[in-house]
């Protein structure tokens, strides 16, 4: 699994790290990767912004979106339904936003690894047992 933290550098030259690269290298060589509902909007969300803070032209945000549509990365549209329950009460015991339950929620579910930049998720995955996905 792999959240927008770590997705987002592959399209930001200077947010690139060994890390992120790592594990782009693993989603495009074919490593399976699941991702709650909420993180294409993220995506998008994030290079609007970007074209928008002249951060990207449109042109690499057009390129950015179709690159993002190709790669092998599964989006778990059930999870909308947990919104009301085990996600809410994840925000509750870690004290995570909405977006950030989902994506510890989604791996709880599935017993995968969770590829982050985000420390409190992190932390959270690691209280659960979620192994945070290493290089």
């Amino acid at each position: 699994m792999v959240d927008a933290s770590v997705a987002l550098c592959w399209y930001f030259p200077g947010q690139k790290t060994p890390y992120t690269e790592t594990i782009l290298t693993r989603v495009a060589g074919g490593d399976e990767a699941i991702v709650p509902a909420i993180w294409p909007l993220e995506m998008v969300n994030s290079l609007v912004v970007a074209v928008r803070q002249k951060g990207i032209t449109v042109a690499q945000f057009d390129a950015f979106i179709a690159d993002i549509k190709d790669l092998p990365i599964a989006i778990d549209l059930g999870g909308v339904g947990r919104s009301y329950s085990s996600i809410v009460r994840l925000c509750r015991q870690f004290q995570l936003s909405s977006y950030d339950a989902a994506y510890l929620d989604l791996a709880l579910i599935e017993g995968v690894a969770l590829a982050t930049l985000d420390k409190n998720l992190r932390a959270a995955a690691k209280a659960s047992g979620v192994e945070w996905l290493r290089p």
